[in-house]
């Protein structure tokens, strides 16, 4: 069974510029989830996807593979079945994919692994982490491969115990606050 994780990082967030190289605790995003897939022990093979040098440099500093995002694959309407199916042509045949969003400054790495143990366990096509609300958390989807169909697959939920999509700063706020209230 080989399994990848791969994170999106394009350089152009918009609301918050720079937003994948920003510093939670002293590391910048993108190299905090880097960190957390390696720490699940979960994947052969971690790779960054990016269109920005600045963090194609920060995977390959912390030991993921960098992969340069073609101009074509760089725009905001790029779907996520275009942009693996580029991704993953060159790499070969996996049969589970971690799609890790690049900004999960709360993510639990048992949360990853139990979500992984859970996808696993199923017949599901995808699982999607979720918030308390069942709200997509902006943290991870677990697919099976191929991935032809993956803008129309269907979901079942993992709750994270905390989360906190990070779009804005306001979300960089909470999720500190957040972060607080979970280690005191």
């Amino acid at each position: 069974m080989k399994t990848c994780c791969y994170i999106q990082a394009r350089g152009g967030s918009k609301r918050i510029p720079g937003k994948n190289k920003y510093l939670w605790h002293g590391v910048p995003f993108v190299a905090d989830a880097i960190i957390k897939a390696q720490s699940s022990k979960l994947f052969d093979l971690i790779m960054v996807n990016s269109d920005d040098t600045e963090i194609l440099n920060i995977a390959r500093q912390y030991g993921a593979l960098p992969v340069l995002r073609s101009p074509k694959m760089s725009g905001d309407a790029v779907t996520d079945a275009e942009l693996s199916t580029e991704i993953f042509k060159p790499l070969g045949r996996f049969d589970i994919i971690c799609s890790l969003y690049p900004c999960v400054p709360l993510l639990k790495i048992h949360d990853l692994r139990r979500a992984y143990v859970r996808f696993m366990m199923s017949d599901d096509e995808a699982l999607i982490a979720v918030d308390s609300n069942g709200v997509d958390a902006g943290a991870f989807y677990y697919y099976r491969m191929p991935l032809q169909a993956i803008d129309n697959v269907t979901y079942k939920d993992y709750t994270l115990e905390v989360a906190q999509d990070i779009n804005t700063f306001d979300d960089i706020r909470e999720a500190e606050r957040k972060y607080e209230q979970t280690t005191n």
